[in-house]
């Protein structure tokens, strides 16, 4: 069967990172995100219902708040699951290059947790493995990673893309 090649654009980038050494990696992964909510189905139905819209703009709002309030409180649980702290230089949707003060070998499999934005929290998972250094820098290939957490990735990089030609416009 042959597999589909996949090019993904690639940005510098300044993230943290947190990982754990796997013994496989194929899966399943041990961190768990969901899909982004955007407070749309919340409003919906608060929306349906007789309340005052203005209302129902501060619950959707709170709502946001207090999901960010709760992902904050349970990063100190990830760290004790992901013990190895990454900077993550270049990101894309097939791995990303990361330093690390922790000795790493080459095919180590590892599970990462990517933090694409400290505010809202946005974090992206995958399983991979240390593929070699160059220049002091890992090379990390994903080998299993969710949709939402590939797509989080993606939508990240361009987002980065878009910045980077805003700058070089007005800049």
């Amino acid at each position: 069967m042959d597999q589909e090649q996949r090019t993904y654009s690639r940005v510098a980038a300044r993230l943290k990172a947190l990982a754990r050494r796997c013994d496989s990696s194929d899966g399943p992964p041990l961190f768990r995100t969901a899909p982004r909510r955007d407070g749309s189905s919340l409003a919906a139905r608060l929306s349906a219902s007789t309340l005052p819209e203005g209302l129902v703009e501060f619950l959707v709002e709170m709502d946001a708040k207090l999901d960010q309030i709760l992902a904050g409180q349970r990063q100190d649980l990830l760290r004790q699951d992901f013990p190895l702290d990454l900077d993550v230089h270049e990101v894309s949707g097939a791995g990303v290059r990361f330093s690390s003060a922790e000795p790493l070998v080459e095919g180590q499999p590892m599970e990462v947790v990517i933090v694409l934005t400290q505010f809202p929290l946005r974090l992206a998972s995958a399983l991979g493995r240390v593929r070699g250094e160059e220049d002091g820098l890992h090379r990390f290939e994903f080998t299993y990673i969710r949709e939402h957490d590939l797509e989080s990735i993606v939508q990240f990089v361009f987002q980065e893309q878009r910045e980077e030609i805003r700058n070089r416009k007005w800049g």
